[in-house]
């Protein structure tokens, strides 16, 4: 049954505050009424979190990720253009969504509205999930009453950024499935098989090869302390997913990045193809085109180029041409201001930029394919020398009791 929160008054000056069940508003007030209180507001709650007490869901409730976003986005646009209410769409969303973090969150969303709150301002009370950017083009649909519209362009632009993580993951898999394949076999050979071959060995007489000698010492460390390198291997990848935000962890990534000539081109493409649909983005829906690079701007996270942008934001302000601006003050590269300036010239800066995103991505893609296609034979390269130095540990001996023999 619904649930309705309400605001009343008992008498002259004491106010009450409660939550009521009733099938209807209207029978919720006559519940406050029939307590002899005087209604001063009622709002209906979203229905309660149903209970998740498993350790799985538990783990997997604990964040709203960019993914949980994009398909709150995608279900928003379409019940918006089906002519769905505001408040409703938020509700029939908030049953339908798992995540226990996300439901608080579209919650959060529904209370705020139905306040009064336009949902911009709703928005922006959860600045860790929607970006400057996604907020600012809402509030232009608010402006301009197509907010059906930017929905549609939001929900395009998310999808379009998901397509290329997933193509990012997609290209990854195969490596990361040759890199656990390795390990597990690696694992097995060192734990279990050569310890077993040990007393073979020794029971030979005479003095093992070095190489023999170092890998028995390495399986004699790893079945005594396995236990103890899992945790450590553990730990640090929790780790690692836990400080990957922080700001610190990303200025020294992408320090990394700039060291190595195809990672560094690759996020350079990747940062422009951003950058160029965002701004795109903000300019088809009418934010003006100063505010839309600023805005833009802050999706950015090499802080060389945000820099730049924000000293060619300043030089835009007095008056001065876009492209110009660029040029001045960033190392973009030609392509992207020259495209700007046509753009610019021929009144058709959105569309421009778009295609100039467009041809970054095209690019990127290219990069994900290169970079999968040489991990693959560097990953089979490692795993064949350990394994092949494994089982040259193991036949040397054998060879040098074949010798002795003859």
């Amino acid at each position: 049954m619904p649930k309705f929160a309400y605001k009343a008054k008992r008498g002259l000056d004491k106010h009450v505050e409660g939550v009521i069940e009733s099938s209807s508003e209207a029978e919720a007030l006559n519940k406050i009424i029939a307590a002899e209180l005087f209604p001063i507001s009622i709002r209906e709650l979203p229905p309660e979190a149903k209970s998740r007490n498993s350790a799985g869901s538990w783990l997997m409730n604990k964040r709203v990720s960019p993914a949980d976003i994009h398909i709150f986005t995608k279900k928003l646009t379409t019940l918006i253009r089906a002519r769905v209410e505001l408040l409703a769409s938020l509700k029939i969303i908030y049953e339908q969504t798992d995540n226990q973090k996300m439901r608080e969150v579209v919650q959060g969303l529904y209370n705020s509205v139905k306040e009064g709150k336009v949902f911009s301002a709703a928005l922006a009370v959860y600045p860790e999930y929607f970006s400057p950017l996604f907020i600012n083009i809402i509030k232009a649909g608010e402006t301009s009453g197509r907010l059906d519209l930017s929905f549609e362009q939001i929900a395009g632009f998310m999808g379009r950024d998901a397509a290329l993580s997933n193509k990012v993951k997609t290209a990854l898999a195969y490596p990361a499935v040759l890199l656990i394949v390795g390990a597990v076999s690696i694992f097995i050979l060192i734990n279990y098989v050569l310890p077993s071959l040990k007393p073979v060995f020794s029971g030979m007489g005479g003095k093992l090869p070095f190489i023999t000698g170092v890998i028995f010492r390495v399986s004699d460390f790893s079945r005594k302390w396995w236990p103890a390198v899992v945790i450590g291997c553990a730990a640090g990848i929790l780790l690692l997913l836990r400080v990957k935000g922080n700001r610190f962890f990303r200025d020294t990534a992408t320090r990394l990045k700039r060291r190595v000539p195809l990672l560094k081109r690759m996020a350079m493409n990747q940062e422009l193809a951003y950058f160029a649909s965002g701004l795109s983005l903000l300019l088809k829906s009418g934010v003006p085109a100063l505010k839309s690079l600023d805005i833009a701007t802050l999706t950015v996270e090499d802080n060389r180029l945000k820099e730049g942008l924000a000293k060619a934001g300043r030089d835009i302000a007095s008056g001065q041409s876009i492209a110009k601006c660029l040029q001045n003050y960033t190392d973009l590269p030609v392509f992207f201001t020259r495209m700007v300036a046509v753009g610019e010239e021929s009144g058709r800066l959105s569309e421009v930029l778009d295609e100039v995103a467009s041809s970054y991505t095209q690019e990127v893609e290219s990069d994900i394919a290169l970079v999968s296609s040489l991990l693959e034979p560097m990953l089979i390269l490692g795993m064949g020398a350990i394994l092949g130095t494994i089982v040259l540990s193991v036949l040397l001996p054998i060879f040098q009791i074949t010798e002795l023999v003859h």
